[in-house]
């Protein structure tokens, strides 16, 4: 077992020192084409359970941030990061702590808690304010507790310790049997909990993907458990291919329905790399994610019109890119972003421009100058002396491929060569197709040369970037993973140089530090949009993520939510999906629906397939509102509009994910992880933390159940009326209607419809207002577009809205922070109150009594709106006194309770 161990590490050392010598050849490989879409993946690492390790504490060492054991050949390491944040390690003898490039903040960057170490016959403790670390000693095995002693997790120690088997990491923990597990980043399941089910990690171009896939786009190793005592997270920091099985072993499946169900387990490995993960306590959720998020980074605030409406589609002509946002304006059809699929490019030359398009580009930005345009980039360059590079008809030299191979930044075959492989460059679209190369982004250099190289896509006009293929896509079969490169590729140089096998996971990420720095180069000012299909954990601070090719059927409407909102409890806040789906065609039913909850993702982009795979050339495929008929216009326009009216809301969610790390999409377990009943909702969510969507997600359905989670009173976006939480409801749902309920005390901040987001300053803020007791709402304000916030230039405003004993609701307005020059002239407070006032006034100042038509035409001024069965109330922006409302009466009867 430990021989195995060892000579797998020299082998890595040999294969490092003979890649360093043989670094700069040209031998190229000749591989043997896939079929992308019958393509399988047919390695999975597995361990052997008779192999597994038997460690124990032979001696151990007190350190300034825990304690290192020494368990023979291997060293264990209990690192303290905070007082409910730790680091587990087990290494080779003197082998450093590995720390990925997801780690945005590692051990140098975090202050040790006060800890104390307690020693007994069996057993050294780690102590802190809020865990403790029991490590037991004749059988290596960890257990953290809280402050009273409770199991939090604890290693499952029937089948050895934690540790190697031949070059597998792996760990076993057991499970309690209302344990629930919850994140793992983007997985393509139907489920919310991911009790019971095999996850695995490996990067994937998995076009048309289904619920029986392994994995796809992205790897996240983390992930959220949660039970009785309360919630934590793991995250298994290794980007090799792992595999978690959450207690799925069918041993388990039988326990869990008997008294040996506190001997359930679950356990994590990977094919390579360390043994080292991290554990956080909650007690809450949010607690989990925003430890894991401190260590791995949250998302950036990006531009507001990058979370505004997008339209795509694969294979747009250039004159459907320069008519369709034109018909989306004479529609009246908000939209703020067009982006340009790999079609643009000369013979899939990546950074070159087609005469076309750049002529569409150019026509957009002159008559649609509001109008953002997204780029579509690929790693896989084309070996290419020449290109016709500015879309003018005449080939000059093609940079790219010349300044890559000069400077050798390729990445390399197993006999030190630069690999030569097929993809969008060599498709027969070329007259003289030829293979591509892939940059080594694992190193510095070659991601500053990549940016630099974006020049192309700014100069010409573009504002974001998207970045595909990044798994890295190869069209090829290979030994153990087909539809990517050898495993046995090398990346790095020197001491940095690592295998493919050990380096594939993270390549998509890397590609994403690359394009932002692009940013830093080419537009320090603005915020970046990066939008990327393949990342890595932590990668959500460089760049949003969409699922990839998903197809139009119910399917996968229905299997969207669980994937995002797993998604959004492994710290990718910024996500979303094509809506509509990107293979094959939504009937206009399914259309309709997926616009209602697409609305409602963080990331919202419709956007398709070609239409030249299915319906042939003559049969144009598009995915427009217009495309699926007039009532198909108006719930677009209906759910579109409804979105740019929340932009203030989903803006500050967004401000709010960036500070802590939340979802945006939140899982009702979320916020309601004491409530049983959430634990495994797949087909509502909350779209921030006040409003909750219940979209439908099944054909020709006209109705649907809705749980209203318990500890709540929760009101009908759309009529105001009141339910209590803790219940079961069936609501209407015709094809146009979408059902949102929004939580009792608490304050929804909108603003007037815009076509594009920045058409129309922001001079009255709308405070829809839920008052049952009291509702407060901190309001974040900046320009929505450069990075002036990073440097204090915002504002913070606290509202709060309280009713007392004798019926008097009290609006008071505080200012928190004021660096931003803001354009906001008044707030029409919109309370959802079944009455109208006696009175309102400002300390001895009273507002005048109008019709609810001109409220917001007039300051200080309110009124009784019957149609939706609220109070309004116009109040300037620099009133300083608190504003009351007086009711008839003590208690109010426009409860509706």
């Amino acid at each position: 077992m430990f021989e195995n161990r060892r000579y797998d590490v020299n082998r890595r050392s040999v294969l490092k020192s003979t890649a360093a010598l043989l670094a700069g050849s040209t031998l190229a490989s000749v591989p043997v084409q896939a079929d992308h879409y019958d393509s399988k993946i047919h390695y999975e690492p597995e361990l052997d359970e008779d192999n597994l390790m038997e460690l124990s504490v032979q001696d151990h060492e007190v350190l300034g941030d825990g304690v290192r054991f020494d368990l023979g050949e291997y060293d264990g390491y209990i690192r303290l990061f905070d007082d409910d944040f730790a680091r587990v390690s087990i290494v080779d003898r003197d082998e450093e702590e590995y720390e990925s490039r997801g780690i945005a903040n590692g051990r140098e960057d975090w202050d040790a808690p006060n800890f104390s170490v307690d020693e007994t016959a069996d057993t050294i403790a780690i102590g802190t304010e809020t865990i403790t670390v029991e490590v037991k000693k004749d059988r290596f095995g960890v257990k953290f507790l809280d402050e009273e002693g409770n199991v939090v997790n604890e290693d499952y120690l029937d089948k050895g310790t934690a540790g190697y088997e031949g070059s597998k990491p792996y760990a076993y923990k057991k499970a309690d049997v209302d344990e629930s597990f919850y994140g793992f980043g983007e997985q393509p399941e139907l489920t919310l909990d991911q009790r019971g089910k095999k996850l695995e990690n490996w990067n994937t171009d998995q076009y048309g993907y289904g619920d029986t896939n392994d994995y796809v786009y992205t790897s996240v190793p983390f992930f959220v458990g949660l039970k009785e005592t309360g919630a934590y997270g793991l995250f298994f920091d290794n980007p090799s291919h792992s595999v978690f099985h959450m207690a799925d072993d069918p041993d388990t499946s039988e326990k869990s329905s008997n008294s040996q169900a506190e001997e359930d387990y679950y356990y994590f490995l990977a094919d390579g790399g360390q043994l080292t993960y991290y554990f956080a306590y909650g007690p809450e959720i949010s607690d989990v994610l925003e430890r894991y998020t401190d260590l791995t980074g949250t998302i950036s605030l990006p531009p507001k019109w990058a979370i505004a409406y997008h339209q795509s589609k694969w294979e747009y002509s250039p004159e459907e890119l320069a008519e369709v946002p034109q018909r989306y304006r004479e529609e009246e059809i908000p939209l703020d972003a067009m982006h340009f699929d790999i079609g643009y490019m000369d013979d899939y030359r990546v950074f070159t421009i087609q005469g076309a398009h750049r002529e569409a580009l150019h026509t957009l930005n002159e008559e649609v100058p509001e109008l953002k345009t997204v780029a579509v980039n690929d790693p896989g360059v084309a070996v290419d002396k020449e290109a016709d590079v500015d879309g003018d008809g005449e080939d000059e030299p093609y940079r790219p491929y010349l300044e890559g191979t000069e400077n050798e930044y390729w990445t390399k075959n197993v006999n030190g060569d630069t690999f030569y492989g097929p993809v969008w460059p060599t498709q027969d679209v070329a007259d003289d197709p030829t293979d591509a190369v892939w940059p080594d982004f694992s190193r510095s250099e070659v991601r500053s040369w990549w940016a630099d190289q974006h020049n192309v896509f700014f100069d010409a006009g573009f504002d974001g970037i998207k970045n595909d293929m990044g798994e890295p896509a190869v069209f090829q079969e290979n030994d153990k993973y087909d539809w990517t490169m050898p495993a046995d590729n090398i990346h790095g140089t020197g001491a940095d140089t690592m295998l493919h096998e050990e380096y594939h996971n993270m390549y998509g990420f890397d590609y994403a530090r690359a394009s932002r720095e692009a940013y830093d180069i080419y537009k320090p000012d603005q915020r970046p949009f990066l939008l990327n299909r393949n990342l890595y954990a932590g990668g959500q601070r460089l760049a949003a993520i969409w699922t990839g090719d998903n197809v139009s059927e119910w399917s996968h409407l229905r299997m969207s939510i669980p994937m995002q909102l797993n998604l959004g409890l492994s710290g990718m806040a910024f996500c979303g999906h094509d809506v509509g789906g990107f293979a094959g065609r939504p009937t206009p039913e399914l259309f309709k629906r997926w616009m209602e909850m697409g609305a409602f993702l963080p990331y919202f982009r419709n956007h398709t397939d070609t239409h030249r795979k299915a319906d042939g050339e003559a049969d144009v495929r598009n995915q427009h509102p217009w495309t699926f008929g007039e009532e198909a216009i108006e719930i677009s326009k209906k759910y579109i509009e409804l979105r740019y009216r929340l932009m203030p809301y989903l803006y500050n969610e967004f401000q709010a994910s960036a500070e802590t790390g939340k979802p945006i999409q939140q899982p009702l377990v979320y916020l309601y992880q004491n409530d049983p009943d959430t634990r495994d909702i797949i087909d509502q969510f909350m779209f921030g933390d006040n409003m909750m969507i219940a979209p439908v997600v099944e054909q020709g359905a006209t109705s649907r159940e809705v749980y209203l989670p318990e500890g709540e009173i929760w009101v009908d976006f759309w009529t105001n009326e009141v339910y209590d939480g803790d219940q079961m409801i069936t609501v209407d749902a015709p094809i146009d209607h979408l059902p949102i309920f929004v939580r009792k005390d608490s304050i929804v901040p909108m603003r007037e419809v815009q076509q594009y987001t920045g058409e129309k300053s922001l001079t009255t803020l709308e405070l829809r207002t839920y008052l049952d007791d009291e509702a407060a709402y901190s309001f974040y304000e900046d320009d929505g577009e450069t990075r002036a916030f990073e440097d204090g230039e915002y504002n913070v405003t606290h509202f709060s809205v309280s009713e007392n004993n004798d019926g008097v609701v009290t609006f008071e307005r505080e200012l928190d922070v004021q660096n931003y020059d803001s354009e906001l002239s008044s707030y029409l407070l919109n309370l959802d109150l079944s009455e109208a006032p006696r009175k309102v006034q400002a300390a001895s100042n009273k507002y005048e009594e109008v019709n609810a038509d001109d409220v917001e035409d007039i300051p200080e001024s309110f009124a009784y709106d019957a149609d939706a069965d609220a109070v309004l109330v116009h109040i300037p922006a620099d009133e300083e006194r608190d504003v009351k409302l007086f009711f008839n009466g003590g208690d109010n009867p426009g409860r509706g309770r």
